[in-house]
């Protein structure tokens, strides 16, 4: 049992007894001492009380007036107070639980209530209080970062927005790139992600300072007595380790704004709004690069692996076939860069899915196929390949409309989609994948004539086919 007990007693004979029990009853308790009730509260605050043994007859201050202040202290009052009194006073116990107090025992202490009763009634207490603090924490905290959420902090602001803490500055930040992060790679990721930036602006705030995440990817830095100046070498600070941090799997950044209230007749509000503002113009500049470097993250792990080979093979087909087909130069530079892109949503799929031996379980199968979605979600985020984003969605759907994930089937399934289609269902069966043995040629051969007008569009298996056997007679 942990915690902080203050015992308030004239009487240091009461005091020293009341010690004795604890301190042979309940372990790892730290026990502070008052002999009357003056500056209680701060004394409670100093020593982090969290249950508080009062002696109702007191000189100078008595208990209920001690008890009082207590449960009106906005920082004290949910600390359980224990009264002792005479052991007739009903009148008195009866008072002191209408003002709020927890419990309380009788004086002088018997043998029972040295052996059982008080530590009985001290340990219930520091266990309520725990549950409240636990409470309180979750309430004002944010769980994965361990930041003030944006109730305490708007409470807060309230209070620090006086005079004398005049210049207050406001520092809003935005995490580049959490959304694409967490289609890319995972919510695991993202949370990766936070938590290492919240570990760089906590490394580089004064102890004290308010941090708060206001949102999904959004935090404010609340600064008291800070200059302008001085909010910005903060700003450059967070930037110069974000830029030295590692990719984990992209290297964090962040878009900060900042704005101060230096008079007292602005309105923090405002200031907070122009600190947004700020910010949101920043991550209009820096978007562009970040979305570009997590791409190239992108590009480069499923370039590494076992799809490097594949996405080659897949590019050698459709300049032949993309020839075959006539289609334009823009069309054949699309479908190139399809081949080496359409399977770029697989860097999302755990890692232990894609390696799994055996069938995959239905369950195991929908999280598979939800590749596609999250290779649109992550072309659709940057300029240089959102006009493949639907052809990278939809080259698992098939021509009778049994595919996935929008069930299109015939001519409303893109043109690109349709010819990666067939490249793909053609070289996985020849090479193997993740879920199938490699087959022969000439069966790889026959279940694309098998599958025209059923699973391929009829014309494009057609020349595929067609191709293969012009280059077998070469």
């Amino acid at each position: 049992m942990n915690g902080n007990i203050m015992i308030v007693d004239d009487s240091p004979i009461e005091r020293k007894i009341i010690r004795q029990i604890l301190e042979k009853k309940l372990d790892n308790v730290m026990l502070y001492e008052a002999e009357n009730g003056l500056d209680i509260t701060e004394k409670i605050m100093q020593h982090n009380i969290q249950v508080c043994i009062l002696d109702i007859i007191m000189p100078v201050k008595n208990g209920f007036q001690v008890l009082r202040e207590i449960k009106e202290h906005p920082a004290a009052m949910d600390i359980p107070v224990i009264v002792c009194t005479g052991i007739d006073d009903g009148q008195a116990v009866e008072r002191a639980l209408s003002l709020g107090a927890y419990d309380y025992f009788p004086k002088p202490l018997s043998e029972e209530a040295m052996k059982i009763s008080l530590p009985c009634k001290v340990r219930n207490a520091l266990e309520l209080m725990k549950r409240k603090e636990e409470i309180i924490y979750l309430n004002y905290h944010d769980k994965l970062t361990g930041f003030y959420n944006r109730r305490f902090c708007e409470e807060e602001m309230r209070r620090i927005d006086t005079e004398r803490n005049l210049p207050i500055s406001l520092i809003f930040g935005d995490v580049n790139g959490l959304k694409l992060t967490n289609d890319a790679f995972g919510h695991h990721a993202g949370d990766r992600l936070l938590t290492k930036i919240a570990g760089i602006i906590r490394s580089e705030c004064r102890k004290g300072e308010l941090i708060a995440r206001m949102g999904g990817d959004e935090f404010l830095i609340v600064l008291p007595r800070t200059k302008a100046e001085d909010a910005e070498k903060l700003i450059n600070r967070i930037r110069e380790k974000c830029a030295k941090g590692k990719e984990d799997p992209i290297k964090p950044s962040i878009a900060m704004g900042y704005a101060v209230k230096e008079l007292a007749g602005q309105d923090l509000k405002a200031v907070y709004r122009a600190a947004e503002d700020k910010m949101y113009n920043n991550k209009l500049m820096e978007s562009k690069n970040v979305r570009n470097s997590i791409i190239a993250s992108l590009r480069e792990s499923l370039l590494n692996g076992a799809f490097e080979s594949h996405s080659d093979r897949l590019i050698e087909y459709s300049e032949g076939l993309g020839t075959m087909l006539g289609l334009s130069a823009d069309q054949k530079d699309n479908l190139r860069m399809l081949s080496l892109l359409h399977d770029i949503g697989i860097t999302g799929i755990p890692n232990e899915l894609l390696t799994k031996s055996g069938d995959l379980s239905p369950e195991e199968r929908r999280n598979m196929e939800k590749h596609c979605e999250i290779g649109y979600r992550i072309a659709g985020a940057s300029p240089d390949l959102a006009h493949i984003a639907n052809d990278i969605l939809s080259h698992h759907e098939q021509w009778s409309g049994g595919g996935y994930p929008q069930g299109l089937s015939g001519d409303s399934i893109p043109l690109n989609a349709r010819i990666i289609a067939v490249l793909d269902a053609y070289d996985a069966m020849l090479h193997g994948s993740f879920d199938q043995r490699p087959v022969s040629r000439s069966e790889a051969v026959e279940f694309i004539e098998s599958q025209a007008g059923k699973r391929f569009d009829p014309q494009i298996a057609a020349a595929f086919l067609k191709m293969l056997s012009e280059r077998d007679e070469q």
